[in-house]
């Protein structure tokens, strides 16, 4: 979040548009939960999550035109390509600063419509501080967004933005919303995150504040009601919490568009120094804001259906045994539209199976790897149906190579050695 509070001119709204907008959407509000919405929220979770907050974290503090930043940008523009979203970069200057914000976008399954929904954060932190918290929290939920969503169709087009240049003076968000504006972009509401994982205490953790101007409480109420629907997986309070623009949500009120502002309830007493790290981070806390958020997005672009396999299931087979060996590892999953599935294991050493198949939704299939190196490996497996959609990662096999034999095992495999065609039932027990 921005280090220095800005003073906020007047806004000038038509309030008969925004109250027939407001209208509009609030009607809109569905009383009862979406299976969609469950899935599609579900699968975010503390890993997925820290995988991307850890990946932003480890360029250390980003300030904006520093190398990090530079880098940490290339970084969200390699993950946005990964998922598969039509991504690009859009530099800027100011007085000799140099930025680049990232957008993907989703493109809205409705082609009559012309609706944007934008989820956004900041990737840029002051000096010294890795702004685990400030902002990597809000960018972790944007890639998380980003990741999940493409799973499914949207009748409304969905972007995803990261900006530098907020600490400066929301520099990054500025020239965004300046181009927006040029492009006659109809954007219809923005869910800015910026600090969103720090919960010291269980109280905190049950509570979310909203930053809102006058004319984007509606948002905020959307928000409260998806809060409401999904209580049992989110458990979380939203606290309408006022005004304030010190944060990326601001230049797009001064131009008119509806925005509101997520942050955690409690002060974060890390705020811009060296200890804002993951160590001093709620995770948990984290993730079930960064639902909260998706849940409210996949509503307000109108969540249609889920166009990936879901998720394969975790990988089965030998987690100990020998380098050298051929070890085989199964999995399955399904396919919404019962279309064919290609597999895409990952073996954890740098190596993969590459896409195999097609397979039919449902049948267990199997891949084969060695590994020839002593060490610790990670098993994953992805899948994609044959218009090229992808789900995301299963959970992780634990592999450990070799064995760590005991003297009674290590006296077996002397004999096994010594007698190769022996004990047949026992030497495949133990690869």
């Amino acid at each position: 979040m921005i280090m220095t509070f800005i003073t906020i001119g007047i806004l000038v709204f038509s309030g008969i548009e925004v109250n027939a907008f407001s209208m509009k959407k609030t009607t809109q509000l569905s009383t009862s939960t979406n299976d969609n919405i469950i899935g599609l929220i579900q699968e975010l979770d503390v890993t997925l999550y820290f995988d991307y907050l850890q990946g932003l974290i480890a360029f250390g503090p980003r300030v904006t035109g520093t190398q990090e930043c530079i880098d940490a940008s290339e970084y969200i523009y390699r993950e946005f390509l990964e998922i598969g979203l039509e991504t690009r970069y859009q530099e800027w200057d100011h007085h000799g600063l140099h930025g680049v914000n990232v957008e993907a976008t989703l493109r809205g399954t409705n082609t009559s419509s012309d609706e944007i929904y934008i989820v956004c954060a900041h990737y840029d932190t002051v000096s010294s501080c890795p702004g685990a918290d400030d902002d990597g929290s809000g960018v972790a939920l944007v890639l998380s967004a980003a990741k999940l969503m493409s799973c499914y169709g949207f009748n409304h087009t969905v972007k995803f933005v990261v900006f530098p240049g907020e600490e400066q003076g929301l520099y990054g968000s500025y020239y965004y919303v300046q181009e927006m504006v040029e492009n006659h972009a109809n954007i219809i509401a923005v869910l800015n995150a910026d600090m969103i994982g720090f919960a010291p205490t269980e109280e905190d953790t049950k509570n979310i504040a909203i930053y809102e101007d006058e004319y984007s409480k509606w948002i905020t109420n959307y928000t409260i009601n998806v809060s409401n629907r999904y209580t049992d997986i989110l458990n979380l309070e939203v606290i309408p919490s006022g005004y304030t623009g010190a944060s990326d949500h601001y230049y797009f009120w001064e131009e008119g568009y509806y925005a509101i502002c997520y942050n955690e309830i409690a002060y974060n007493v890390n705020y811009h120094s060296s200890e804002d790290t993951i160590e001093n981070m709620n995770t948990d806390y984290a993730v079930r804001v960064s639902q909260l958020i998706i849940a409210t997005l996949a509503e307000l672009s109108e969540i249609t259906e889920r166009l990936s396999p879901l998720p394969p299931e975790k990988p089965s087979g030998q987690t100990a045994g020998k380098i050298n060996v051929q070890y085989n590892y199964t999995t399955s999953t399904t396919d919404k539209q019962a279309d064919q599935i290609y597999y895409w294991f990952e073996w954890g050493d740098g190596t993969n199976s590459g896409w195999i198949g097609p397979y039919e939704s449902g049948i267990t299939v199997q891949a084969s790897h060695t590994w020839s190196k002593k060490s610790s490996f990670s098993v994953k497996v992805k899948a994609k149906d044959i218009h090229g959609h992808e789900s995301v990662w299963s959970d992780p096999l634990p592999i450990t190579m070799p064995y760590k034999f005991t003297p009674f095992l290590q006296i077996l495999e002397w004999l096994f050695e010594r007698f190769p065609n022996a004990f047949p039932l026992i030497r495949q027990l133990m690869g």
